[in-house]
């Protein structure tokens, strides 16, 4: 996660951050959505990479303020292997790919093409959306954060998915599925849910829908017992306490399962 720090008054021509050394760091952003660099060195870098999501591409569970989300390391990857390209964070905690939310904004669908597509030189988009489409119908402490908040079925979210693919290539952009995480243990697990994810990862890995695929549920998921071979759950060295979302490690994991190449 980032932090960000608050001041009274007008700071923009600080020559330095003196006026937020004793401000309180908060999670939230609150005016800036983006920062747009313009590079002057020849051969400059390659098209963007937008990592494009929920939390666990927000990254949350990450060590907060020490660039340790899966989109961090993997510019850090592209960086040490001479391949540079800048790597744009749009994932937002709670995001869904069907509905929208007055805490977690607008569904991925409606979302898509102002967040990722409508950034400056784009070449790819790695998709990772769907745990909260799945997960928050069932949430343990309903609110109006989750709502409208319906059942989704894996036929639903496999035709959003679609949808976002068909306007990525309309404008030449490549886009790499991502398998959902397993969440098993954490207070969102259900057999319907576990049901819907299976189907889910099953159509993204075999479909031959995306230009590419990047398998984290295979990465991250640990053996599930023999008796209980629905109960899949992030392996413990990857996991954040609440587990439905990774550590530092296991946002690593995450990163370095992206084929290079395929970008």
């Amino acid at each position: 996660m980032s932090l960000s720090y608050k001041a009274a008054g007008d700071h923009r021509r600080d020559p330095a951050a003196d006026a937020f050394a004793s401000a309180q760091p908060s999670f939230s952003w609150y005016y800036l959505a983006g920062v747009d660099v313009r590079n002057s060195r020849p051969g400059g870098p390659g098209r963007a990479v937008v990592t494009f999501g929920d939390s666990l591409t927000d990254g949350f569970g990450a060590t907060p303020g020490a660039d340790r989300r899966y989109p961090d390391e993997l510019a850090k990857r592209l960086a040490a292997s001479g391949r540079s390209r800048p790597v744009l964070n749009a994932g937002i905690g709670g995001n869904r790919v069907l509905n929208d939310s007055a805490c977690f904004g607008e569904s991925a669908l409606d979302r898509f093409r102002r967040d990722a597509l409508g950034r400056p030189d784009v070449g790819t988009v790695i998709l990772l959306e769907g745990t909260n489409d799945i997960v928050l119908p069932d949430s343990p402490t309903p609110d109006h954060c989750t709502v409208p908040g319906p059942r989704v079925t894996a036929d639903e979210i496999i035709a959003g998915y679609r949808q976002l693919i068909r306007e990525a290539h309309a404008r030449g952009v490549r886009v790499i599925g991502a398998t959902i995480p397993p969440f098993h243990g954490s207070a969102y697990w259900t057999e319907r849910g576990e049901d819907v994810r299976t189907a889910v990862n099953a159509w993204i890995r075999t479909s031959g829908a995306y230009d590419g695929v990047v398998d984290f549920d295979r990465v991250l998921a640990a053996p599930a017992a023999p008796e209980h071979p629905k109960e899949i759950k992030i392996k413990d060295e990857y996991a954040f306490a609440d587990r439905l979302h990774m550590n530092d490690a296991g946002y690593k994991a995450m990163a370095d399962a992206v084929d290079l190449d395929s970008l």
